[in-house]
């Protein structure tokens, strides 16, 4: 799963609010969670500060006490300016870009604004992993909201031209949000057109969930043993109870029927469900097949490419489901 992101520095200077200048470490570490702030990357709160505290140009560093985190940044006209350029521009920019106009407000040279304009300090500022521009801390991120209501009102591609109009018009996400398709991969920039990623044909949260609840069922029904006893599989309460062999004299003709009964029917149940999960896998990749030839008679080889990992993906789920059937209807 791809989502804009955060550079390491600007996650911690996201958790600094207005005033603060320094925190303890484990309420940094904290905030950090809370916010879910490092939620798409491999690297827990604490490991996070860590690497950022040894950086060169970190905006923070070890307080009075290694219990005690405190900003870097020293208050200087420049950056109060560089604020001011982004904020009344509502647009992001690169270094050479705010270079360029602090250059033209101040008597500074472009060196010395270099030497001085030390953003990553600047809690104000913040980057996203993969792109070079400066953002302001105070800005939204608005894809959430662009993919909801693209996936909500059946849209699934905008023109370029028409794309500003349909943020603010017809979205309407807030005149300071960022909106960056480029580092999400809900949508896909191709040439004048930006695509969003949404298909009819994947299942809604109702029928992800069942869906998951069969997969599970049928694990769990496949791989206990003789020694486990009753499991609770529902929410409501609904019990299946697994008989143990040695102790099936201690039931009742009737309770050893019904309890047969009850195990056949949910098996049958979770067969269905996950034969149609494979019909479900195997009418997308035939769907896929005819988007790559489409693709292909437009030379857009990323398409292609992001299809051929799909239906890998397909592939490996559709034989895990084969082998899970197979293996219930040896039982």
């Amino acid at each position: 799963m791809k989502r804009p992101t955060y550079t390491l520095p600007s996650i911690v200077k996201k958790v600094f609010r207005s005033g603060e200048r320094s925190l303890p470490r484990t309420e940094v570490c904290s905030r950090m969670e809370a916010n879910e702030l490092n939620a798409f990357l491999n690297l827990d709160s604490t490991a996070l500060l860590d690497k950022v505290l040894v950086l060169e140009q970190s905006p923070v560093r070890v307080g009075s006490s290694d219990a005690i985190v405190e900003l870097t940044y020293q208050p200087h006209q420049l950056f109060d300016l560089a604020y001011r350029f982004l904020r009344e521009t509502l647009t992001p920019k690169k270094m050479d870009q705010i270079v360029a106009e602090l250059r033209r407000q101040t008597q500074f040279g472009w060196n010395q604004i270099q030497r001085l304009l030390q953003l990553e300090k600047d809690p104000r500022f913040v980057q996203y992993q993969g792109d070079p521009r400066w953002f302001l801390s105070e800005w939204t991120l608005g894809n959430d909201q662009v993919f909801a209501f693209c996936r909500d009102n059946g849209i699934t591609q905008v023109t370029s031209r028409s794309l500003v109009h349909f943020l603010e018009q017809e979205v309407g996400i807030a005149a300071d949000a960022a909106f960056l398709p480029v580092l999400d991969d809900r949508f896909r920039i191709d040439g004048e057109r930006l695509y969003i990623i949404v298909r009819s044909e994947e299942p809604n949260e109702e029928e992800s969930a069942v869906m998951e609840i069969a997969v599970t069922v049928a694990s769990e029904t496949i791989t206990k043993t003789e020694e486990e006893t009753e499991e609770d599989l529902t929410e409501s309460g609904q019990n299946v109870q697994l008989l143990e062999e040695h102790h099936e004299s201690t039931y009742t003709k009737e309770e050893k029927t019904m309890n047969t009964m009850t195990d056949e029917q949910v098996l049958q149940e979770v067969q269905e469900l996950l034969q149609q999960a494979i019909e479900r896998l195997e009418s997308r990749q035939h769907e896929m097949s005819q988007e790559v030839v489409n693709h292909f008679q437009q030379s857009n080889m990323q398409a292609i490419e992001v299809l051929m990992k799909e239906k890998h993906k397909h592939e490996q789920i559709v034989l895990g489901i084969q082998q899970v059937l197979a293996t219930s209807e040896q039982q």
